[in-house]
């Protein structure tokens, strides 16, 4: 078993930025390799986050895909926007990496299909990124 893992951020605006802080200030065991948004002002601070954090400059790109061909990278976390999830999603677990989306993860149920399907096909899992814990009022 690994003892740590390799993951890239796809879209680091708003709730890109608060996961990636959360990675760098809580889990030493993740490393932030890759770092990508369609804005380059975007992905050039998260790139200085993990530097600062971490010392170390991960691969930087506005094309989430020259992350995809990186063999050390495990994971790709997808905090982009939610029109962009499905597809960013399918084409990391046709790459053989994880896939994990916040929610927002689909626009219909095809969509939640060519996921599943997905990843049956590739055997890699892809996870939805729940970010409201329920308590008794949201249960019933």
């Amino acid at each position: 078993m690994k003892s740590s893992i390799n993951v890239a951020f796809v879209g680091v605006s708003g709730r890109g930025t608060t996961l990636l802080k959360m990675v760098l200030d809580a889990m030493p065991d993740v490393n932030v390799i890759g770092v990508c948004d369609v804005y380059e002002d975007r992905a050039e601070a998260a790139r200085k986050k993990v530097v600062e954090s971490r010392g170390i400059s991960p691969k930087t790109t506005t094309d989430y895909r020259e992350l995809l061909t990186m063999p050390e990278l495990d994971a790709v976390i997808t905090p982009s926007s939610w029109d962009a999830h499905v597809q960013i999603c399918i084409d990391a677990m046709n790459a053989g990496k994880y896939a994990a989306m916040e929610v927002g993860g689909a626009y219909s149920i095809d969509q939640c299909w060519d996921l599943v399907k997905t990843s049956e096909r590739t055997g890699m899992p892809c996870m939805m990124l729940e970010n409201c814990c329920y308590g008794r009022e949201e249960m019933t």
